[in-house]
């Protein structure tokens, strides 16, 4: 039987041009597929890189604008740097309670005052420090003993002025906390007063160095900025297909509120 053109099958040709087709449109699916995913993959790196960012500023902001102190810049081990950075972490004091008023005058030289707490406020605790901003005494918090109506606070050192005039008026101090952020290996601590451990509050912080003391091009530090951040963290889970530098980088100078102290 002879064949016609209506039976005859495809020729090589048309197979291999038909192969070829079908090959190109599947690698242009595969490519737009594949763009998708590495577009999503990055989309969530970045999510999740701003949302560790965003946490770790928002903690720091809220803790910086209650400080009553100068913050001064830290090492790892929690000891001051010296000028104005980059240094890993930041140390800063809060209002803890007060003011409570002196119930007797404290001579020079000696390590213990008398005060009375006022109503409704806790009762200051060792490690917290002591502010007296009329004569200039600052201190660390060593003992405590007695009532809410009389406490007797022992003191690091001992008191370089007098505290004189008690009956006569109304002398007060204030209790305060010190706080600290350190950036150890990639996490940021927070390390407050009544903590033994620090709570983790950032992960995958990528700059071991974040904190400074803003300065203006005169050298002299800014007169309502008390610290500069530069946090920037990453997130490595999404590193199959190299895109692992989705990186966040959060700048900004925290304002001081409010200042308490003379001293650190």
């Amino acid at each position: 039987m002879r064949l016609t053109s209506k039976n005859r099958g495809y020729t090589l040709v048309e197979l291999t041009v038909g192969a070829g087709m079908i090959g190109v449109i599947g690698l242009l699916l595969y490519s737009v597929l594949n763009l998708c995913t590495i577009l999503g993959a990055k989309n969530t790196a970045i999510n999740v890189a701003h949302q560790n960012a965003r946490t770790a500023m928002t903690r720091m902001l809220r803790d910086l604008h209650s400080a009553v102190s100068l913050p001064y810049l830290v090492d790892t081990n929690g000891n001051e740097v010296t000028g104005n950075g980059p240094a890993a972490g930041i140390s800063f004091q809060e209002w803890s309670g007060g003011p409570h008023r002196f119930n007797s005058d404290a001579a020079t030289g000696q390590n213990q005052i008398n005060i009375k707490i006022t109503a409704g406020q806790p009762t200051p605790i060792v490690g917290q420090r002591v502010i007296v901003p009329t004569h200039q005494i600052e201190d660390d918090i060593t003992a405590v003993s007695g009532t809410s109506n009389n406490l007797t606070l022992t003191l690091a050192h001992n008191l370089p002025v007098a505290v004189t005039g008690t009956s006569a008026y109304s002398i007060v101090c204030f209790i305060t906390d010190r706080c600290s952020y350190t950036v150890i290996n990639g996490a940021l601590d927070r390390q407050a007063a009544l903590q033994t451990v620090p709570s983790v509050i950032g992960h995958n912080i990528t700059n071991a160095t974040p904190f400074s003391a803003p300065t203006p091009s005169g050298g002299t530090p800014y007169s309502r900025s008390v610290a500069g951040i530069n946090v920037a963290t990453i997130d490595p889970h999404y590193s199959n297909r190299g895109f692992r530098s989705a990186n966040i980088l959060l700048n900004g100078q925290v304002p001081g509120k409010a200042r308490l102290t003379t001293y650190q």
